[in-house]
């Protein structure tokens, strides 16, 4: 998964990333409880407290429900961020746009996915708790360095399958705005 991530595009061909792959049972414990501070901090900060974060207060029930469980699966990955096989730690410096680093996150996600592998991108670790996190994993902290995301992966439990999206038509314009594509794609084209 990190060899396809070593292949993607970066800018100026500079390649400022490391990636740090955690599976060791202390450091994913001690990753678990500063995940769970960045965690419960967010939630309090951005949601009010609100364990549903906000879906209570959506007034669409569909909506409602993809965001009610949307937010139990993110507090799930909290509560048992430490349980996950592997934790992908992924950091950049002199990258303040992302541009470079984020080709090579979702090529790790992908190689995954070609590998039955789930994963999860995240980013609440290195929002806030990054300086406890690199204290846990020995990161200097005097280079640049950046924690951009942390990827869970494992082998899927439950449901597994392709994310339902909006249909293609409703989010693409073909040569400029407003202009319709037609293409009538409403179904995904691959099922892995």
């Amino acid at each position: 998964m990190v060899d396809a991530a070593i292949r993607a595009p970066s800018g100026s061909n500079r390649q400022g990333w490391k990636f740090i792959v955690v599976t060791d049972n202390d450091v994913k414990n001690q990753l678990g409880d500063a995940y769970r501070e960045a965690w419960n901090f967010y939630v309090k900060e951005f949601y009010g407290g609100s364990s549903d974060m906000g879906a209570s207060n959506v007034g669409d029930t569909e909506k409602a429900q993809q965001v009610n469980r949307i937010s139990k699966s993110a507090a799930w990955l909290s509560e048992n961020f430490h349980k996950v096989p592997a934790q992908f730690v992924v950091l950049s410096r002199n990258d303040p746009t992302g541009s470079s680093i984020y080709p090579a996150i979702w090529s790790i996600m992908l190689a995954g996915r070609a590998h039955g592998i789930g994963t999860c991108l995240t980013t609440v670790l290195g929002m806030f708790q990054q300086e406890k996190a690199f204290e846990i994993l020995d990161i200097p902290s005097d280079k640049g360095w950046t924690i951009n995301a942390v990827i869970t992966a494992g082998y899927p439990l439950g449901k597994w399958g392709v994310a339902d999206r909006n249909p293609l038509d409703q989010v693409t314009y073909l040569n400029k705005w407003g202009n319709e594509t037609n293409w009538n794609v409403n179904e995904p084209l691959w099922n892995y």
